[in-house]
């Protein structure tokens, strides 16, 4: 595969460090052109994912239709989606942006949590992509969680764990934006002081965001006693682990981390991240040189935070790399 060069990426001044960029990022976004059909996914446990599907009024059997994962406690109407939906639109894609389990349109539709291990749902969600686009070559984004659920999704089609969908061939490309490899090391990251606003973050976000169906479940409330957990840590240890199956958090980790998978991945991948990303260390990326097939192509940027990547005019370049990688010979 020749190499992929990227559009330059001229970082904004006013945005130094990985913190301001990340935050710059997170500004809310318009998209009139959008207006989606929504898809009810069955997975697995009895629960539902939900994709929203926008398809330009010039498509036809044969052309190209492209996934887009969301991160952490994000949706389908998160920034990064509905930019990166729009501006795949124009170009001539039919766009599914998913819902993973709990969130968005699929709140009510679970009974239990999203996580990184839930590559699964990809697939799921894949599988009805590839019916609705008639034969037509398939592509994917994932971000942040989304992204190393992707890559696991992959990289265990390619190592043979999980059965290769009859669409598998379609599937053209993929790209993958700051994904978190090694799940113990982002969380042992997370734990430091500096980063504590983070964890307050997420935290917040992911406890007011809990399904009505988990709130539900028996084994619930057992949970919360101790109240609210400080660290990201804290929280996979109480609830993300013993909800989903896992012995406790350091065995969710192992399970669930893309950096299992990544090497057996054969679909032709861009990894997108940034050397000052406070969220997931660049070590992630490198210190691990059999890593990444011959089939995977690492940008590592100086700058551009957790999924920021603004520019001198404001603009996340992140939408136009993921348009040349896409675009690219």
């Amino acid at each position: 595969m020749p190499e992929f060069e990227p559009p330059p990426f001229d970082p904004h001044r006013f945005f130094k460090g990985g913190h301001l960029q990340t935050l710059a990022a997170t500004r809310e976004v318009s998209a009139e052109m959008l207006c989606p059909i929504q898809h009810v996914v069955s997975v697995s446990d009895g629960d539902s994912i939900v994709l929203h599907e926008d398809c330009p009024v010039d498509w036809e059997p044969g052309k190209q239709s492209i996934l887009l994962v969301h991160g952490l406690s994000g949706c389908h109407t998160a920034p990064y989606m509905l930019r990166l939906a729009e501006r795949f639109l124009k170009s001539g894609s039919r766009v599914f942006r998913m819902d993973m389990r709990g969130c968005g349109a699929a709140r009510s539709l679970t009974r239990n949590l999203a996580h990184a291990g839930r590559s699964d749902d990809l697939v799921s969600a894949m599988d009805v992509i590839a019916e609705r686009s008639v034969g037509g070559p398939m592509l994917a984004i994932g971000v942040s969680l989304g992204a190393g659920q992707l890559l696991r999704a992959v990289g265990r089609i390619g190592l043979g764990e999980s059965a290769q969908p009859d669409w598998f061939p379609r599937l053209e490309r993929i790209a993958v934006i700051a994904p978190p490899l090694d799940l113990l090391r982002c969380s042992e990251n997370m734990q430091r002081w500096r980063l504590r606003p983070y964890n307050y973050y997420f935290i917040r976000a992911l406890l007011g965001s809990v399904p009505p169906g988990v709130k539900a479940r028996a084994d619930y409330p057992a949970c919360l006693v101790g109240g609210r957990p400080k660290t990201l840590w804290e929280l996979d240890e109480r609830i993300t682990a013993p909800l989903s199956g896992f012995r406790d958090a350091a065995d969710y980790y192992r399970q669930s981390s893309a950096s299992r998978f990544a090497r057996f991945n054969p679909v032709p991948t861009l990894v997108l991240a940034a050397a000052d990303d406070p969220i997931v260390p660049v070590g992630c990326f490198v210190d691990d040189p059999e890593l990444w097939p011959l089939s995977t192509q690492l940008l590592i940027t100086p700058t551009g935070g957790h999924m920021g990547f603004v520019d001198r005019r404001r603009r996340c370049w992140i939408d136009d790399a993921m348009l040349s990688w896409f675009e690219a010979e």
